[in-house]
Protein backbone atom coordinates (compact mmCIF):
# COMPACT_ATOMS: atom_id res chain seq x y z
CA UNK A 1 0.00 0.00 0.00
CA UNK A 2 1.08 3.41 -0.98
CA UNK A 3 0.72 6.74 1.07
CA UNK A 4 -0.56 9.36 -0.62
CA UNK A 5 1.92 12.57 -1.26
CA UNK A 6 -0.30 15.26 0.42
CA UNK A 7 -1.99 14.01 3.54
CA UNK A 8 -2.83 17.08 5.12
CA UNK A 9 -2.94 19.75 1.88
CA UNK A 10 -4.71 22.37 4.04
CA UNK A 11 -2.14 22.58 6.85
CA UNK A 12 0.72 25.04 7.05
CA UNK A 13 3.94 23.79 7.28
CA UNK A 14 5.14 26.29 9.99
CA UNK A 15 5.67 26.83 13.48
CA UNK A 16 3.66 28.34 15.44
CA UNK A 17 3.63 30.43 19.22
CA UNK A 18 3.59 27.09 20.87
CA UNK A 19 5.59 25.49 18.82
CA UNK A 20 8.02 28.22 19.27
CA UNK A 21 7.59 28.26 23.38
CA UNK A 22 8.18 24.79 23.35
CA UNK A 23 11.43 24.85 21.22
CA UNK A 24 12.53 27.58 23.34
CA UNK A 25 11.94 26.21 26.40
CA UNK A 26 14.04 23.03 25.64
CA UNK A 27 16.53 24.89 24.06
CA UNK A 28 17.14 27.19 27.53
CA UNK A 29 16.70 24.10 29.74
CA UNK A 30 19.70 22.23 28.04
CA UNK A 31 21.57 25.12 28.62
CA UNK A 32 21.34 25.99 31.90
CA UNK A 33 21.94 22.29 32.58
CA UNK A 34 24.81 22.55 30.53
CA UNK A 35 25.77 25.81 32.59
CA UNK A 36 24.79 24.18 35.93
CA UNK A 37 27.43 21.20 35.72
CA UNK A 38 30.60 23.15 33.83
CA UNK A 39 30.48 26.22 36.32
CA UNK A 40 28.01 25.72 38.79
CA UNK A 41 28.46 22.82 40.45
CA UNK A 42 30.33 21.78 43.46
CA UNK A 43 31.34 18.55 42.20
CA UNK A 44 32.69 17.58 39.42
CA UNK A 45 33.27 14.32 37.07
CA UNK A 46 37.08 14.09 37.06
CA UNK A 47 37.30 10.24 35.73
CA UNK A 48 34.93 8.15 33.28
CA UNK A 49 33.31 5.94 35.76
CA UNK A 50 32.45 9.12 37.31
CA UNK A 51 31.10 10.53 33.98
CA UNK A 52 29.51 7.15 32.88
CA UNK A 53 27.62 5.44 36.34
CA UNK A 54 27.25 9.33 37.85
CA UNK A 55 29.81 8.29 40.31
CA UNK A 56 27.58 5.61 42.04
CA UNK A 57 25.15 8.27 43.66
CA UNK A 58 22.41 8.92 41.10
CA UNK A 59 19.19 7.84 42.07
CA UNK A 60 16.75 5.39 40.25
CA UNK A 61 15.04 8.60 38.40
CA UNK A 62 17.70 10.53 36.76
CA UNK A 63 19.31 7.56 35.31
CA UNK A 64 15.70 6.15 34.08
CA UNK A 65 15.48 9.13 32.47
CA UNK A 66 18.49 9.25 31.23
CA UNK A 67 18.36 5.90 30.04
CA UNK A 68 14.22 6.65 28.58
CA UNK A 69 16.22 9.85 26.35
CA UNK A 70 18.88 7.35 24.78
CA UNK A 71 16.56 4.45 23.82
CA UNK A 72 13.55 6.79 21.86
CA UNK A 73 15.59 8.23 19.60
CA UNK A 74 14.48 11.34 17.52
CA UNK A 75 13.77 8.39 14.29
CA UNK A 76 11.24 6.62 16.84
CA UNK A 77 9.40 9.68 17.02
CA UNK A 78 9.19 10.31 13.28
CA UNK A 79 9.17 6.51 12.32
CA UNK A 80 6.58 4.74 14.49
CA UNK A 81 3.53 7.48 13.84
CA UNK A 82 4.36 6.20 10.04
CA UNK A 83 4.53 2.63 10.67
CA UNK A 84 1.67 2.57 12.41
CA UNK A 85 -0.33 4.37 9.70
CA UNK A 86 1.14 2.08 6.75
CA UNK A 87 1.27 -1.52 8.60
CA UNK A 88 -1.63 -0.83 11.03
CA UNK A 89 -1.45 -1.53 14.86
CA UNK A 90 0.32 -4.58 14.92
CA UNK A 91 3.36 -2.83 15.69
CA UNK A 92 2.12 -3.25 19.63
CA UNK A 93 3.56 -6.58 19.44
CA UNK A 94 6.94 -4.93 20.03
CA UNK A 95 6.35 -4.09 23.67
CA UNK A 96 5.44 -8.14 24.61
CA UNK A 97 9.13 -8.52 23.33
CA UNK A 98 10.35 -5.60 24.79
CA UNK A 99 9.08 -6.42 28.32
CA UNK A 100 10.69 -9.67 28.53
CA UNK A 101 13.53 -8.34 27.60
CA UNK A 102 13.73 -5.40 29.88
CA UNK A 103 13.48 -8.00 32.80
CA UNK A 104 16.34 -10.07 31.40
CA UNK A 105 18.31 -7.16 31.27
CA UNK A 106 17.62 -5.77 34.75
CA UNK A 107 17.54 -9.39 36.66
CA UNK A 108 20.86 -11.35 34.43
CA UNK A 109 23.21 -8.48 32.82
CA UNK A 110 23.23 -5.22 34.47
CA UNK A 111 23.85 -7.16 38.19
CA UNK A 112 26.97 -8.69 36.09
CA UNK A 113 27.73 -5.44 34.61
CA UNK A 114 27.53 -3.73 37.87
CA UNK A 115 29.66 -6.52 40.09
CA UNK A 116 32.25 -6.01 37.44
CA UNK A 117 32.21 -2.39 37.23
CA UNK A 118 31.99 -2.28 33.56
CA UNK A 119 30.11 -0.02 31.53
CA UNK A 120 29.29 -1.75 28.47
CA UNK A 121 28.83 -5.74 26.43
CA UNK A 122 32.13 -4.77 24.66
CA UNK A 123 34.18 -4.40 27.77
CA UNK A 124 32.30 -7.90 28.95
CA UNK A 125 33.46 -9.36 25.79
CA UNK A 126 36.91 -8.24 26.10
CA UNK A 127 37.33 -9.47 29.73
CA UNK A 128 35.26 -12.58 29.18
CA UNK A 129 37.48 -13.93 25.73
CA UNK A 130 40.25 -11.89 24.23
CA UNK A 131 40.44 -8.43 22.51
CA UNK A 132 39.43 -10.01 18.77
CA UNK A 133 35.99 -11.56 20.02
CA UNK A 134 35.27 -7.78 21.68
CA UNK A 135 36.09 -5.95 18.30
CA UNK A 136 34.15 -8.69 16.40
Amino acid sequence: RTLPVNLLPDMPALFGIVDYAVFGGMLVISAFVGVHFAFIAKKKQNTTSQYLMGGKEMGVFPISMSLIASYISGISLIGLPAEMYVYGTMYWMVIISEVFVSFTMAYIYIPVFYKLQITSSYEYLGMRFCRKVQVL
